[in-house]
């Protein structure tokens, strides 16, 4: 089996720092989108990489808990 490159169906991405933060939506093997976080990061030598991945199922309450999370701190 072959591993071949998948190009994201769209991608963005926000530097910070010594942080760097890839927003990635791709498709799984049955073409049903989702969404793929990564955070790099450099601390010295040290490089770090942290995925998180989010279901198209689970899109909806993952979005209300970020505009949840986006209230809380616009009124702080």
């Amino acid at each position: 089996m072959q591993n071949e490159f998948v190009a994201p169906l769209f991608s963005t991405k926000i530097n910070s720092g010594r942080r760097s933060f890839f927003f990635d939506v791709k498709q799984t093997k049955d073409s049903k989108p989702y969404l793929k976080i990564t955070e790099t990061s450099v601390k010295g030598e040290e490089k770090k990489r942290v995925n998180m991945m989010v279901f198209d199922s689970e899109m909806t309450e993952f979005k209300q808990a970020l505009e949840q999370v986006f209230d809380f701190m616009s009124k702080r």
